[in-house]
């Protein structure tokens, strides 16, 4: 009866304090995340049962994992043990040898590992002192000893229970399944081993995981119980694809994320999954150059408010200017740093998605109230004479491809390919050069490609990245339907830009394209022998951009290409691939200004320099300016900054 009570008492108080969380998800914006399922239990087995992110990082992924799987077994013999509460002692026993004895041996084998794993997780944290953690709150930190105290006692407890028992009852107790207990119990003298000795440590395992599951909803480690389901409801579209709202439908009367009322109920979430570990700060470029945005303070910031205002927001009241997010919770300056590289993205153990939370701010500063940095309403105004960030007149682009021959896309001219330039290579004097070797290269290998000249139009990526999704919708369908219209299917981009929205983002608005940028187009036509570039360069490094690489996992492509043209073997970057270092351009940061902390391409450029490297391969032409830039505000414009395409029509001339 006790244990029924105490049962009672302990969900009941469990279930108020999370229905008040779940009121208010369940308050934010509409967002569908429970569509393929079968899909979605696939990523939950990959990122929570084999913690395949956490393993980026062995050491403390590997202490996670054994803490996490010793819980989900431990949670087991505490079911036991409720069982025997509410049956008048009765064990799993009636599941017959040697299944019940396997049983035993789990808990006592996940008993002895999860008290080592706490042991050095409280030595990581006391002496190593991660870097990553270092700005964690002093609540935080605290927060953190508590639960790994709470999971030690729970273990010293589960121990010490079955220890007793063995010393009591000996063989009975099957103690060559529990090994570590067993050994534990000779030591355990007389006097500390009676029936109420034993019922004691027994209600102390129980008292403290019921009451560690009622102290995580205040806790920064709720993560505990929400991390398997924020995985399971994570984005299953492409990385590089943002929402696409109706803006057509007059029944929105604003757009983006204004209050947090706004906010779609798996952003909510996320705030509340986070486990504050600072990952997502690792290789974030503005975390690492001292400006106000970092993507864990926007998670904490967040759930602060959120839990601030959570009475108005469930209410569905009438929002006060205390829920707006700008100015209220963030600054202008913290939502206009982001440069949307999605490295907090990709480095989140419980698949948070900080850009989205970014973009629908921007999209509620900019539609709702017409506020965005000067630079920008410079560049929406230029893309919208002349669909191009500089205000060129439209009649002059490509002109100087036209002039020099290159064909005129027509659905009926057989061609293999449509080149779809963009604004940097047809306008930019140093991408014109990028533009130039692709088509050297594509020709030489024996292919047509055709242009679009003056018709073409800027594809609309960064706009919508800067918040003026009206205007990004506008110039998208515009492209989509000369596209269409000219009976296009195959697309060869050389701007990783173009080459992410056209792919992952057009085919929402109806155009649907196989897409596919010139590095692959150049790494397939060298496999397949095509072309036979010469090993031309030496010291070479490539820098990945964030929207081929990370956004569309192209990294491998490149890099051939790269040991395709070298005298040596390449070396990496130190951050490189999935942890690569942004430029600083994406997002919009091309056209804006950068006033707070240091400049992200200095601190590439940096890198670069002390890798030794003679040439740097980029494969987007916001990377080849900035990271030009970089390099020659150090004085090192020895070292040349060349496009892959550049690179391999040298090597073939």
């Amino acid at each position: 009866m006790a244990t029924a009570i105490f049962l009672i008492a302990s969900i009941t108080l469990f279930s108020f304090s999370f229905k008040r969380t779940l009121d208010l998800f369940l308050a934010g914006a509409k967002e569908n995340r429970f569509n393929e399922f079968l899909k979605r239990l696939g990523v939950l087995w990959g990122e929570v049962g084999l913690h395949r992110k956490m393993f980026r990082q062995f050491g403390p992924g590997l202490l996670h994992f054994l803490i996490f799987w010793g819980f989900i077994v431990l949670s087991l013999g505490t079911l036991e043990w409720v069982f025997m509460g509410l049956s008048g002692g009765l064990k799993f026993s009636f599941i017959g040898m040697p299944a019940y004895g396997i049983f035993l041996f789990s808990q006592d084998l996940f008993n002895s590992l999860v008290f080592l794993a706490v042991l050095y997780a409280f030595y990581r944290r006391i002496f190593v002192r991660p870097k990553r953690m270092a700005d964690n709150s002093g609540k935080s930190k605290a927060d953190a000893f508590i639960v790994l105290a709470w999971i030690w006692g729970l273990v010293i407890s589960n121990l010490f229970t079955h220890a007793i028992e063995i010393h009591n009852i000996g063989v009975i107790a099957h103690p060559q399944y529990q090994p570590v207990a067993a050994a534990l119990a000779s030591f355990i003298p007389d006097f500390m081993s009676g029936e109420t000795s034993y019922w004691a440590w027994w209600w102390l395992h129980l008292i403290l995981i019921f009451s560690f599951l009622n102290f995580l909803p205040f806790s920064k480690h709720f993560h505990v119980l929400l991390a398997a389901p924020n995985v399971l409801l994570s984005k299953l579209e492409p990385t590089g694809r943002l929402s696409t709202p109706n803006l057509e439908d007059e029944s929105i009367l604003s757009f983006g994320a204004d209050k947090l009322k706004d906010l779609k109920w798996k952003s909510m979430m996320d705030a509340f999954t986070c486990t504050e570990c600072g990952r997502c700060n690792e290789y974030c470029p503005t975390a690492t150059t001292g400006k106000d945005l970092r993507p864990k303070t926007l998670m904490i910031d967040l759930r602060a408010a959120l839990t601030k205002n959570s009475k108005v927001i469930r209410a569905k009241e009438e929002a006060t200017e205390a829920t707006a997010l700008v100015p209220a919770v963030f600054s202008d300056q913290f939502v206009w740093d982001c440069t949307t590289c999605g490295a907090c993205v990709e480095q989140c153990p419980v698949m948070i998605d900080h850009v989205d939370v970014m973009v629908e701010m921007r999209r509620a500063l900019v539609l709702n109230r017409g506020s965005n940095p000067d630079e920008a309403t410079n560049v929406f105004r230029n893309w919208e004479t002349n669909s191009n960030p500089w205000g060129l007149p439209e009649s002059s682009r490509q002109e100087w491809l036209v002039e020099k021959g290159v064909p005129i896309f027509d659905g009926d001219g057989n061609f293999d390919f449509l080149y779809y330039i963009g604004c940097a290579g047809s306008f930019d004097e140093r991408n014109k050069k990028v533009v130039e070797s692709v088509i050297e290269i594509v020709e030489k290998a024996g292919l047509k490609i055709g242009i679009l000249g003056k018709e073409e139009k800027c594809n609309g990526e960064t706009a919508r990245r800067m918040g003026n999704e009206w205007l990004a919708q506008q110039m998208m369908k515009t492209n989509i339907e000369l596209l269409q219209g000219k009976k296009v299917n195959r697309v060869i981009t050389s701007c990783p830009h173009c080459f992410n929205t056209l792919k992952n983002e057009y085919p929402v608005l109806g155009g649907v394209f196989e897409v596919i940028h010139h590095s692959e187009l150049i790494d397939r036509l060298i496999r397949d022998k095509k072309i036979q570039p010469q090993s031309t360069f030496e010291n070479v490094v490539y820098h990945d951009s964030c929207y081929i690489g990370r956004y569309n996992q192209i990294y491998d492509e490149p890099r051939r290409i790269v040991s395709a043209v070298s005298k040596d073997e390449p070396t990496e970057l130190q951050r490189s691939r999935d942890k690569g270092f942004c430029c600083g351009a994406g997002g919009g940061r091309m056209w804006l200004e950068e006033t707070t902390g240091s400049r992200i391409n200095q601190n590439r450029a940096d890198e670069i320099i002390n890798s030794k490297a003679k040439t740097v391969g980029v494969a987007c032409p916001f990377c080849m300016t900035m990271i030009s830039d970089g390099l020659k505000s150090k004085e090192r414009e020895d070292i040349q900054v060349k496009d892959l395409a550049e690179m391999v029509a040298e090597s073939l001339r």
